[in-house]
């Protein structure tokens, strides 16, 4: 039983891992063709350099976005919260109004006598 369960759980994996790999070469080969064609539209216009200096500049601009988003994401390190009575004059004073609040609670009479 344990085998089957273990069968299945790594065919799912396994399909999912090559349906992944099929989207990425076709994106990678969709990315390829686009270029090709930018490339030579940009070509006809400003001459071969020029074309290819564009398209480089494109995928730049793509890469430094991709980093600023990626730089924005991260996670900033969380400094610990000040303590609440972290200096010794704080701590006595919250002392001292403990101190005085029980004083007070058990100083009540909770039995009145009518």
């Amino acid at each position: 039983m344990v085998t089957q369960v273990a069968g299945q759980l790594l065919g799912r994996l396994l399909r999912l891992a090559l349906v992944t790999a099929v989207i990425a070469i076709a994106a990678l080969i969709a990315i390829y063709h686009f270029t090709v064609a930018g490339t030579l539209a940009l070509e006809l216009q400003y001459g071969l350099i020029n074309a290819r200096l564009i398209v480089g500049g494109i995928y730049a601009a793509v890469v430094v976005v991709a980093l600023i988003v990626l730089w924005s994401m991260r996670r900033k390190p969380v400094e610990p919260p000040a303590p609440a009575l972290a200096l010794p004059r704080e701590t006595q004073f919250a002392m001292l109004v403990e101190a005085c609040m029980a004083g007070y609670a058990l100083g009540r009479k909770t039995d009145r006598v009518s």
